[in-house]
């Protein structure tokens, strides 16, 4: 049987089409594309550039790419499926650029709980930092009613739920949402020691000689620094790597001190944004007014919409 898809397959058709797989970072977003019949069409997805075995990019960069890709896309009217998180400007800049051009765009939204979220992401072997999976979440689905009316009603919510699986980890989170911030990263903290979650698979160690690591140890002596945040101590080494590699020599204790004093600051600042992120998505999960905006639809109710849009 011919889909309704096969239908619209040249390159460039009188109103090209967008077929927009949306959610947070491990909301199973894969999982519900493998089962509608979008392979005929041309697909957007950070992925490829991440698992490039000749040149890969880390996700940002990968994210960057895969905007540009969809905006040279709709310039050559082409239909496509676009697999993102849908969060930050570069996401809603081609969003609007899709409309202005005269796409029809269908949008899949897939939710999951930000627990299921967090325990999918750092069960892949590729995996985002944590900040990244609950700003992506919060981004995406605090967003669901403007979703719905850009795409005129073209638009569907796949709730990706996995209780049986994971609901006492669902449980847990929930309790400790009830006491704010500190009682989900308390939880968090706690189920990081038990499973070894929450570190990124796109942290990079420092690379370095063994005489480039003895002269930052001499140089290093008078820096107070936290040895065991790894991204604190990433910054200070590359600061002196920087500079050795250039001149041949480390750029100096008070510049070393300098790299600290910055690090901490933008810390500081990035974890009271995180904390408004975690805090808001607290929020989410006990209003009302969200959870109705949570219409699910079954993986073939999706595919026979779907396949209707695109005839």
């Amino acid at each position: 049987m011919i889909k309704l898809i096969d239908l619209i397959l040249e390159e460039k058709s009188s109103q090209p089409k967008a077929v927009i797989m949306a959610g947070g970072a491990g909301s199973g977003k894969s999982y519900l594309l493998n089962q509608l019949g979008l392979d005929s069409l041309t697909q957007f997805n950070p992925d490829k550039y991440v698992e490039d075995p000749v040149n890969p990019k880390a996700l940002g960069p990968a994210s960057i790419q895969v905007n540009k890709d969809v905006a040279a896309a709709a310039d050559e009217k082409i239909s496509f499926v676009w697999d993102t998180t849908a969060s930050g400007t570069g996401f809603d800049k081609n969003l609007d650029k899709l409309i202005k051009l005269g796409y029809g765009v269908y949008m899949v939204l897939v939710y999951t709980h930000p627990m299921v979220s967090y325990i999918s992401n750092f069960q892949r072997g590729r995996n985002v930092p944590a900040v990244a999976v609950f700003s992506t979440w919060r981004n995406a689905y605090a967003k669901i009613a403007d979703f719905n009316n850009k795409t005129k009603g073209n638009f569907s919510i796949f709730v990706n739920e996995r209780g049986e699986e994971f609901g006492k980890e669902i449980e847990g989170f929930n309790l400790a949402a009830k006491n704010g911030v500190n009682g989900i990263r308390d939880f968090l903290k706690k189920y990081n020691e038990k499973t070894g979650a929450g570190k990124s698979s796109f942290f990079k160690e420092v690379e370095w000689t063994d005489q480039e690591e003895q002269e930052f140890n001499k140089e290093a002596t008078q820096i107070d620094w936290n040895k065991d945040n790894r991204s604190e101590d990433k910054a200070v080494k590359n600061a002196f790597l920087k500079s050795y590699r250039k001149i041949g020599v480390g750029p100096g204790v008070d510049k070393l001190k300098d790299v600290v004093k910055k690090y901490r600051e933008k810390k500081a600042k990035d974890d009271t944004t995180s904390d408004e992120v975690v805090a808001s998505i607290a929020d989410m999960l006990f209003s009302p007014k969200f959870q109705d905006l949570l219409k699910h639809s079954t993986p073939q109710e999706i595919d026979n919409n779907v396949q209707a849009f695109l005839a």
